[in-house]
């Protein structure tokens, strides 16, 4: 029997397999923080760089006041942050000058969980940010083994790996992570306890599992039974499908099991059914469970890259183009070395598919980002590569430039190039993000009806007794503040018109 904690993915993992990583907006989180501030969730998953980069791409919002709105509404829950370690917001290497900027931004702004995966299992590099990590203020920094299907990918390969990670006093525990959804009953059975006796001092306590294949539901199970305390899950619509075991069901599972969980369920309610709500509003799919697809260990592409490569493809009309990428990216995750397939690796292996399928011929046109996976940006790739595949990136002018490190950039460079009056969020922002998409989000922010709200309190609110009235012709606002000797220093807003 196990005290089980579970940790909520719906906002970050579950908008990006579900929602293709742009349902969720700040105010939906301001609408299902209290309610899941009141589950008793071990850590709310909360945010990915993916997501900052979607709040302000599709929402022109401030990605960090969604991070100070989420902390101040659920003050009760710890909030996590997943990294790769080697880039934020951007699918090229990020300097690590930047990457430490990041980390401090996340912690001051209410995020003190932080799990760091390395796809390329770059144990070293994983360390590093660790290290970062708690240098900054983390207060949970959890390793990751990240699980996945080849050649090359064998149960010793993983021991060997989490082996690695048992040196360093920055990470506190190790999880297994399956964010393709591979994993399935018999093998977590074999590979958590060979895991476990390769850490002498670092426990391996969490398991993340994606619900792709149909099996997560059952194996999360199993790795309770073998002492596994921490599972991560979702709430509908966000559940099941690409995304997560859902939480209700699994609740009940692992009590059938005869495991202990101590969640509010009546809370689990009402959060799912504000988000089930938002999604009939703005039109969303809701996740359903998946029947088991044996082709699916062929391609092994996660369900967020899949609802995302769909959508981008259907934005250039050619959404008919998706089985084609989906087949073509067996062959190019072979032909690169068989590295795994999750972000930003599982982008790079989709892109590259796309390109070869819309030019007509593979490796006519090669993406920056896959010559710099093999120049070697981001570690050695774990199997062979196809060498006429590396002739030709190493061929071209990007491939003969030295590895990139970002190690020569650093924050008073930003500041030269950006400004020195801006704030830390926002420099961060425009050093990883295209000037253009940063300036709208900010115009919008500025003449938002909040923001606009804003002004006006605060325009009164310095003063004793006066009084502020807005209208365009249809609409009237008006704010009140009488002093204190009259009926209580209140201040009272009303609008009128035809709308408000």
């Amino acid at each position: 029997m196990t005290d089980v904690k579970l940790v909520d993915v719906s906002l970050r993992d579950g908008n990006q397999s579900i929602w293709g990583a742009t349902g969720v907006t700040t105010r939906m989180v301001q609408g299902v923080a209290p309610l899941l501030d009141q589950v008793g969730y071990h850590a709310i998953e909360l945010v990915s760089s993916t997501l900052m980069a979607t709040a302000v791409r599709y929402h022109q919002e401030d990605p960090w006041e969604r991070l100070r709105a989420a902390r101040d509404l659920m003050p009760n829950t710890q909030l996590g942050f997943l990294t790769t370690g080697k880039r934020f917001i951007s699918f090229h290497r990020t300097p690590d000058a930047v990457f430490e900027l990041a980390f401090r931004l996340l912690v001051r702004n209410g995020v003190k969980r932080l799990w760091v995966i390395d796809p390329m299992h770059d144990m070293d590099g994983a360390k590093r940010t660790a290290e970062m990590a708690k240098r900054v203020g983390f207060e949970e920094v959890i390793g990751g083994i990240c699980y996945t299907t080849s050649p090359v990918h064998t149960d010793e390969y993983f021991a060997t790996k989490a082996k690695e990670l048992d040196d360093c006093d920055a990470i506190d525990s190790v999880y297994l992570k399956d964010p393709a959804g591979l994993l399935t009953p018999d093998r977590v059975k074999s590979l958590v306890p060979l895991l476990r006796s390769s850490l002498n001092t670092t426990p391996l306590n969490e398991i993340h599992s994606h619900s792709t294949t149909g099996l997560s539901p059952i194996t999360v199970l199993d790795a309770a039974d073998l002492g596994i305390e921490t599972i991560h899950c979702a709430l509908p619509p966000l559940a099941n499908g690409s995304s997560h075991p859902e939480a209700q069901r699994l609740v009940h599972n692992l009590r059938a099991r005869g495991h202990n969980v101590n969640v509010d369920l009546d809370a689990m309610a009402k959060a799912s059914a504000y988000l089930q709500r938002q999604g009939r509003i703005k039109n969303l799919p809701a996740g359903s469970p998946n029947e088991y697809d044996e082709a699916y260990y062929r391609h092994t592409i996660p369900g967020g890259v899949q609802s995302t490569t769909r959508r981008q493809l259907g934005e250039i009309r050619r959404a008919d183009l998706f089985d084609q990428v989906i087949e073509e990216s067996v062959q190019v995750r072979e032909d690169l070395g068989w590295p795994i397939v999750m972000t930003p690796f599982a982008q790079y292996i989709v892109t590259q598919a796309t390109l070869n399928v819309i030019t007509g011929e593979r490796y006519k046109q090669i993406s920056d980002e896959v010559i710099d996976l093999l120049r070697g940006d981001f570690g050695p790739l774990p199997g062979a590569v196809n060498p006429e595949l590396m002739d030709r990136a190493m061929a071209t002018k990007r491939g003969q430039q030295p590895v990139n490190d970002g190690g020569d950039v650093t924050i008073a460079d930003l500041r030269r190039r950006f400004g020195t009056t801006i704030s830390d969020e926002e420099l961060l922002l425009r050093a990883v993000m295209p000037a253009e998409q940063v300036d709208t989000m900010y115009a919008a922010k500025k003449n938002s009806a909040t923001s606009t709200l804003q002004r006006l309190l605060a325009a009164v609110n310095d003063r004793p007794s006066t009084s502020v009235s807005v209208s365009d012709g249809t609409t009237k606002f008006s704010i009140q503040r009488r002093a204190s000797n009259e009926v209580g220093n209140a201040v009272d807003g009303t609008a009128q018109g035809a709308t408000a």
